[in-house]
This record gives C-alpha cells, structure tokens and sequence, in this order.
C-alpha cells in the first residue's frame, strides 16, 4: 500500500511538471499574438484559437487536481492514465503552435480535422480508466458526456472536411478565414458546454 502511494504521489509530481513545462512553453510560442494586446484582432482566427487551447489546459488541470484530491486515499493513478494525460498536453501543445504559427505552416485544419477529435477521445479513454479504478458514479457519467462529445467532435471535424471541399480546399482568403474562424468559435463552445457540464455533475456529486 505504501509503495501504491508513493507511485502515486510520484505520477502525480510529473504530470503536474509537466503541465508547468508545456504551459510555460506555449506562452512562449503565442507571445506574438498577444503581445502588444491591440494587435489581437488583426489575428483574431489565431487568437480564439489560442484561448481554445488555453481553455482545455487550464480546465484539465483543474479538473486533474479536483478528482486528485476526491480519490488521493485510493491510490490508484496507473501508468495507462499518466500516458494519457502526457498525450492530451501533447495534444493541447500542438493547438498552441497551430495558433500560435501566423507565417509558415498553417496548421489550424489540422486542429479541426484530428487534434480535437483525439483530445475528446483521450478524454474518454481516461475516464474509462478512471470507472475501472474507483467505480464511481460520478465518474461513469464522466466516461459517458465525454464520450457523446467525443462523437460530436467527430461531426465537426466530418463538416470542416466538407466544408473544405466545397470552398476548394483553400487555406487562406476571406472565405477561408471566415469558414476558419467560424470553426473556431464552434470547437471553443463545445469546450465550455463539455466543462460546465462536468463541473455541474461535480457539484451534484458533492452536494449529494
């Protein structure tokens, strides 16, 4: 049980280093679309971009501390789920360069077609570690809203590749930066619904 604990207290050292170092690093990487702050609607498909990327990361880290310290007696925290957590900052880096790369590489298709759908699908893959763990119901209806989001991130990135197809696959252009931007507000939506919802489960959890 000691052992467990430590392990434990171990994987949850790193994964918490690890959100410092990628977050310290995507300031970096989006200090040119912030700074100076009146030149953000000259890059606002980059910027909302950005506080999408931004918003999955600060929220995970929540989230991660809350459900910490709700299950930090079990000690069950399995190297599946540390793996886990390492992709999704992973995933969460990559929507920062692509927001973040106003010259070279237009890279934001690719959070629409791939990066998002795999972050909802890593979140469900961790939630499903988490039912198995602690079989809690709190958690089950975890596993489920991501999972029904995981499957609407899948129809938003379908609709982006049809929309793409019907403008010509063009990556740059008003049309392309309307359809882009539009796009964006829509995946940062989803992102908020997905977390109220869950902190909303939260509180009835506690408050029952």
């Amino acid at each position: 049980m000691e052992k467990s604990v430590k392990l434990l207290e171990s994987f949850n050292l790193g994964i918490i280093i690890a959100y410092a170092i990628v977050i310290a690093l995507s300031i970096d990487s989006s200090i040119t679309i912030f700074i100076p702050f009146y030149s953000i609607p000259g890059h606002l498909l980059f910027a909302t971009v950005l506080f999408y990327g931004y918003f999955i990361i600060i929220t995970g880290w929540i989230e991660f501390y809350s459900l910490s310290q709700r299950f930090e007696h079990q000690g069950k925290f399995g190297l599946r789920k540390f793996v886990i957590d390492l992709g999704i900052l992973f995933l969460f880096y990559y929507i920062i360069v692509g927001g973040s790369n106003t010259d070279e590489g237009y890279l934001i298709p690719d959070v629409y077609l791939f990066i998002t759908p795999l972050t909802y699908f890593l979140f469900t893959l961790k939630d499903m570690y988490a039912v198995r763990d602690y079989q809690d119901n709190m958690l089950v209806k975890y596993r489920n809203m991501s999972r029904n989001f995981f499957f609407i991130s899948i129809i938003i990135s379908l609709l982006y590749l049809s929309e793409t197809y019907a403008t010509g696959f063009q990556s740059f252009g008003a049309i392309a930066f309307y359809r882009d931007l539009i796009f964006a507000y829509l995946l940062l939506s989803l992102i908020v619904v997905y977390r109220i919802m869950r902190w909303r489960q939260t509180n009835t959890a506690i408050a029952t």
